[in-house]
């Protein structure tokens, strides 16, 4: 089935501010974390931050010793005062936006002014921001509402920061037609706009559209009707479960928005499942090569075969006649490590792509079987290459098998804060860089008949930063996944951007390298050919970057195919 997810969905600013105060304040607060009310409207994040510890308050404590945190809607600011009364440290993650309409508000109290603010009565960030208003406040929801409303001072309109921008204008004329002289403030954020918006524009181009987000949150049933008034097919969703694929199998193309308090894996889950879905008018074929391909990607044979291809190109690199055996050691230990460590992260697996957690756990001993014997079939071949590069390949598959296990002494624990190689900050992405130049490049040239030399370390080095660059980029694309589950990935620790930025830097290192290497003699003329790959990576992150391209299967399979692409150019290389 063909799928457009929007580019404004998941996360907005606001919510991925509040979700990551909380996160940092787990990591550094050890006497109790407490949000006053839930955080954002999503129950499956509360259920995640739960897990990790964090309490929601629904009333204020006598005494409260841990921080709490405001959440992202805002509460009244007596509220806080009296929190801070109780003991407890206040960490304020009230969005900017709900921020500058409290702002707004407060400054023209001063003044005499009062305050009508157009939302849902119940909400949240109304509720906040009626305490602000104080006895001169007003809500209104509706028509019926305007019609209630009395006024006898100097007035100011203000938005709920997510309400619907038609209804705002409409209800704001009515009372400026009731009430004249009022001073009118748009503050629905730019972010709700933008969603709005973007889904009226999506209804024109989608036969329906699957709505991911909490049932509780008023910006997702938003989204929802806005829809709905398009004449379009509305499935409003929290997660996959509820999705009627019966009903959406009539579809060809269908669209998918969600609310700003859905995180992208929420998302991705249910954009991976539409995805495998055969839509309406689908032929045989194209079925059949869709599940092949999902097949070759969830069982790591595509990604396998794609290092087999980076051995074959690091070879013609270094001058080398490119073997068989290489290629195979490549292969089946790519296949053997990339299976195992699926298993060691089911966790993080069930919220990134829940359709390989489930196809993991039902061929859960096939798999492990096939990946034990593709390791002694790939340390077999090594074996006959010599005893060095036997011992590097048995001490890759030992620090492999171990890296998830505890070897950090219980005494060091407490001062160091990790467990094991796993919980190093940063450490697999580096890790599997690692254990790919060594399996591509350095295995192969250390034979027999060949020892490391200059060019072989600067192909090293070459292939290192370009498998780098790849499994950062999938980092990028699971980082609210990974950060919710406290797996400290390059992308959880320092920010998405700048992870995006430091991976630019590489791959104009890795354009410069294929320029003058060659002419320096550390590198084949083969690396002039290589330029396209490197610019086919550009201009993939570019895409993602601009929101042209999602994260999913497509992303997955487009990013691997790189390998493939410099094993074609290195073919041509040698016509």
């Amino acid at each position: 089935m063909k799928v457009i997810l929007a580019k404004s969905a998941g996360f907005c600013m606001g919510v991925r501010r509040a979700v990551e105060t909380t996160l940092d304040v787990i990591q550094k607060d050890d006497t109790g974390v407490s949000t006053f009310g839930p955080l954002i409207h999503n129950p499956q994040v509360l259920n995640l931050l739960e897990e990790r510890g964090v309490k929601v308050l629904n009333d204020i404590p006598e005494q409260e010793s841990g921080t709490v945190i405001i959440r992202a809607h805002g509460v009244p600011p007596l509220l806080k005062e009296e929190l801070r009364r109780a003991g407890a440290r206040v960490k304020d993650a009230t969005c900017p936006h709900v921020v500058k309409v409290q702002v707004i508000i407060k400054k023209y109290l001063k003044q005499g002014y009062g305050t009508v603010i157009i939302g849902d009565r119940n909400h949240a960030e109304v509720e906040g921001l009626m305490g602000f208003a104080g006895s001169l406040g007003r809500v209104v929801s509706t028509r019926e509402d305007v019609k209630d409303l009395d006024l006898h001072t100097p007035y100011i309109i203000v938005s709920q920061t997510t309400q619907d921008e038609r209804t705002f204008a409409e209800l704001s004329s009515m009372i400026l037609e009731r009430f004249p002289g009022g001073k009118v403030f748009n503050t629905i954020c730019d972010a709700t706009h933008k969603r709005q918006e973007e889904v009226r524009s999506l209804c024109d181009n989608v036969e329906a559209i699957v709505v991911v987000g909490g049932k509780s949150s008023a910006n997702t049933k938003r989204l929802a009707e806005i829809a709905e008034g398009q004449g379009c097919p509305v499935f409003l969703v929290e997660t996959e479960d509820e999705l009627d694929l019966e009903a959406l199998s009539q579809y060809e193309c269908v669209g998918v928005t969600a609310g700003a308090s859905t995180p992208t894996w929420m998302i991705s889950r249910v954009v991976r499942i539409l995805e495998a879905m055969p839509g309406k008018g689908e032929g045989k074929l194209k079925q059949f090569s869709s599940k092949v391909l999902w097949l070759l990607l969830a069982t790591n044979i595509y990604v396998s075969i794609a290092g087999g291809a980076l051995t074959y190109t690091a070879a013609m690199l270094q001058n080398n006649a490119p073997r068989k055996s290489h290629f195979l050691i490549s292969f089946m230990y790519l296949f053997a490590m990339h299976n195992l460590n699926r298993f060691t992260d089911r966790k993080v697996q069930k919220f990134n792509d829940p359709l390989r957690a489930l196809f993991y756990e039902k061929y859960r001993w096939p798999l492990l079987i096939i990946s034990a014997l593709s390791l002694a079939f790939a340390l077999t071949l090594v074996f006959e290459q010599g005893l060095k590069p036997f011992l590097v390949l048995t001490g890759m598959c030992v620090l492999g098998i171990f890296y998830s296990v505890q070897v950090i002494p219980k005494s060091l624990i407490a001062n160091i804060k990790v467990r094991g190689l796993k919980e190093i900050p940063g450490s697999k992405t580096l890790f599997v860089a690692v254990a790919w130049a060594f399996v591509t490049t350095l295995i192969p040239a250390w034979s027999a008949s060949h020892n490391p030399d200059l060019t072989t370390l600067s192909v090293l080095f070459f292939v290192l930063l370009l498998v780098f660059v790849r499994n950062a980029l999938f980092d990028v694309f699971e980082v609210q996944g990974d950060r919710i589950v406290g797996k400290e990935t390059l992308p959880v620790c320092i920010g998405e951007q700048r992870t995006l930025v430091i991976l630019r830097v590489i791959m104009g290192v890795l354009v410069v390298m294929l320029l003058f290497m060659p002419l320096l003699g550390l590198m084949s003329d083969v690396g002039f050919w290589l330029l396209p790959g490197i610019l086919y990576i550009v201009g993939l992150t570019q895409m993602y970057c601009k929101g042209k391209i999602s994260q999913g299967l497509k992303m997955e399979f487009y990013l691997e195919t790189v390998f493939y692409l410099l094993a074609g150019l290195t073919w041509l290389s040698a016509l």
